[in-house]
């Protein structure tokens, strides 16, 4: 049981939210309360379309969201036939947290109930609010209103022609609105990010020592030191040209007084003119250390303490880098394409530390350069350049990317070298002739041969960048922020371990899991103490697909995985599943299984069949076999001592049902590799 499926992987997330509809159902049953198929279903819909498609993750803000802003806009119903929906999210909940669905990152349950109760009071009044409806849901409502059925076309080509002809009585102020918010918000569904690795950073301490050290910090104190208890600034609202002589001297910023440039010398006019100390002053601004107050720069009393916080105030300033002068560093006439940069700095910044975030290796400049000039290509298409006017820019982006990255080397945020490459950035380029064309990454064929020609084999050291701790820190922050999932190793130590090892299994790389583990063991008692407990979570999860990924990715963090399954081949729980990896790392041969053991075994792949592929998987694979025999063949798998109590029953009703034939496969053959895709997603996914 999965509950995170790329947007393009339908019917793998289908099969997976009919199963846990199903289960969720049985569950609220047995507890007396009935549950709306079709409401889970939205709910599942609502966190599968979402930037992050993690489908136990639970905010309190995602809750509010639900109930207040995704269902009034999208569901056309009225508010007294979906007043359960609420207390239905109540319950899909609590059963998430109950079955150890819930993401261990999200809000805990306590929280998530007392949202849910507050957002329900205003659910009715969200729900019977025009101004929330989207515009389909808008018409919907209005035919609803005019009587008519929505599931009837001809009704609704009716209704649609009426209200075009002007025929139909509605409110325009109101639909305008809805309109003019569907313009900005995209239709309220949001693109699904790209997938993070996990990232391991540094005490606090040290990046707070890290941050001590960088220029940016040093020269943010200086300024505030010097401004003291106020500076006049000239009318214009710059440095006076005296004062800011003093702070390039004071604050080592580097900027040249009238410079030459070639034949030319260009007389400093105002402190407008020196980029550094320009960009270190508006920086000060708009971080609200110092501000302006009747023509002089003055400090910012309530922020002083931000001031002596080294990791604080360099994660402030990081935060407002986005700013053209990033690129156009105060030149007097810079080129068109730099215009065009500075201009799209924002974009660029945010896709460049995104693409450098979580990479295991540093990057060659050379391909951000392609990301950078395809960005510029895309956002103002400078097609009618010639070839020569376009080598020209294309070389003078590089220039300015070079020029970016040793402003953010200097700031502290990314890090430049020059070393051969990991073999990893030249993977997807196609020198391999047996890499399908679809493996190769899509650049433009120019660009791709000049990509290949930098990073061929024995191409020799180039400009290589990395992220530095502090910079991985906040643009973690920031991804988490937007609601994109960045894992962090170590920020599972205190979970539950049933959620730890779930979430483990569907996001971590091997490596990465190791090191949550051994984390997760030290915080428990370590590993006498702490491997049972996990052992326990892994026989008490309800789904048998998700127990087999979750032992087979516990297994490779331990010494010798070989032991471990085989010392619980002979446990009721977990049996089943050891013996299936064992097989499947060829440390244990088929011939070997005994009768109960191939029973067991034959359960656990119809089980995992049911649960990955639903009821027409298993009765596909069944299909060929005499009801007779059928019959009899659930009966011995009901007797195997299968411990899988609620998939034996699911399975029993649906022999019972459609009389589905007997498989001739061996018991083990064909049982679900959930586990293995998940370790390789990490490993695949690198750039």
């Amino acid at each position: 049981m999965r509950t995170y499926f790329e947007p393009e992987d339908t019917d793998a997330f289908e099969s997976a939210k009919a199963l846990l509809i199903r289960r969720c159902m049985v569950w609220a049953k047995r507890q007396g309360r009935e549950l709306d198929p079709m409401a889970l279903d939205t709910m599942l819909n609502f966190r599968h379309n979402s930037i992050d498609g993690r489908l136990g993750y639970w905010t309190t803000g995602l809750v509010e969201e639900f109930l207040l802003s995704h269902t009034p806009r999208t569901l056309s119903a009225n508010a007294r036939d979906v007043a359960h929906i609420p207390e239905d999210l109540r319950l899909l909940v609590r059963y998430l947290h109950a079955t150890g669905l819930a993401d261990p990152t999200g809000d805990p349950q306590d929280h998530l109930d007392a949202a849910i109760t507050k957002a329900g009071n205003e659910f009715p009044a969200a729900m019977a609010d025009e101004r929330n409806f989207g515009v389909a849901k808008f018409w919907a409502m209005n035919a609803l209103r005019r009587g008519a059925d929505l599931a009837d076309g001809a009704a609704m080509a009716g209704f649609l022609d009426d209200a075009r002809m002007g025929r139909v009585d509605y409110d325009d102020g109101v639909l305008a609105e809805i309109a003019a918010r569907h313009v900005l918000d995209g239709g309220g569904r949001p693109e699904r990010a790209v997938v993070q690795l996990p990232v391991s950073l540094p005490p606090d301490a040290e990046l707070a020592a890290a941050a001590e050290r960088t220029p940016v910090v040093a020269r943010l104190r200086g300024l505030v030191e010097w401004v003291g208890e106020g500076r006049a600034l000239t009318p214009s609202g710059n440095l006076k040209l005296a004062d800011a002589r003093e702070l390039v001297t004071l604050l080592d910023t580097g900027d040249r007084f009238d410079p030459r440039i070639g034949d030319r010398v260009y007389r400093t006019q105002s402190s407008a003119d020196l980029p550094v100390l320009s960009s270190l002053v508006g920086l000060a601004k708009r971080i609200r250390v110092v501000r302006v107050v009747r023509g002089k720069l003055v400090r910012v009393a309530k922020n002083a303490r931000l001031l002596g916080d080294s990791l604080a105030l360099w994660t402030a300033a990081f935060g407002e880098l986005p700013s053209p002068e990033l690129v156009t560093q105060g030149g007097h006439w810079p080129p068109e394409h730099t215009t065009l940069l500075s201009v799209l700095i924002d974009e660029v910044l945010a896709d460049l530390l995104n693409t450098l975030y979580g990479l295991p290796e540093p990057m060659p400049v050379v391909r951000l350069e392609a990301g950078v000039w395809l960005s510029l290509n895309e956002a103002f298409d400078p097609d009618d350049l010639d070839a020569a006017s376009e080598t020209v820019w294309r070389k003078g982006v590089g220039t300015d990317l070079r020029r970016l990255l040793a402003t953010l080397a200097d700031f502290g945020a990314v890090e430049l070298t020059t070393a051969e490459p990991d073999p990893v950035f030249r993977a997807d380029l196609g020198f391999d002739q047996g890499v399908a064309p679809d493996q190769v990454a899509p650049f433009p064929p120019d660009m791709l041969d000049r990509l290949r020609a930098a990073l061929r084999p024995g191409a020799g050291p180039m400009e290589l960048v990395s992220l530095t701790p502090l910079a991985t820190r906040a643009v973690r922050a920031r991804l988490v922020e937007e609601g994109r999932h960045a894992p962090l190793v170590g920020e599972l130590a205190g979970a539950e371990p049933g959620p730890m090892l779930g979430m483990l299994s569907e996001h971590y790389s091997p490596e990465t899991a190791a090191d949550e583990v051994a984390g997760w063991l030290a915080a428990h008692g370590g590993r006498d103490r702490g491997l049972p407990q996990l052992l326990d979570a892994i026989r008490g999860c309800p789904f048998r697909t998700r127990a087999t990924a979750m032992l087979d990715m516990l297994s490779h963090t331990v010494p010798d995985r070989c032991a471990l399954l085989r010392n619980l081949r002979s446990d009721r729980h977990l049996g089943p599943i050891a013996t299936h990896l064992l097989v499947e790392d060829g440390e244990l041969a088929m011939e070997e299984l005994g009768e109960e053991e191939g029973l067991r075994g034959m359960a656990e792949q119809l089980i995992h069949l049911l649960e990955a592929g639903g009821p027409d998987a298993v009765a596909d694979a069944l299909a060929e076999s005499p009801p007779d025999e059928a019959r009899g063949l659930m009966a011995a798998l009901s007797a195997s001592g299968h411990p899988d109590e609620t998939g034996l029953e699911e399975l029993r009703e649906l022999f019972a049902a459609r009389r589905p034939g007997l498989a001739t496969v061996h018991p083990l053959a064909g049982t679900s590799r959930a586990s293995r895709n998940a370790r390789g997603k990490g490993r695949k996914r690198r750039r």
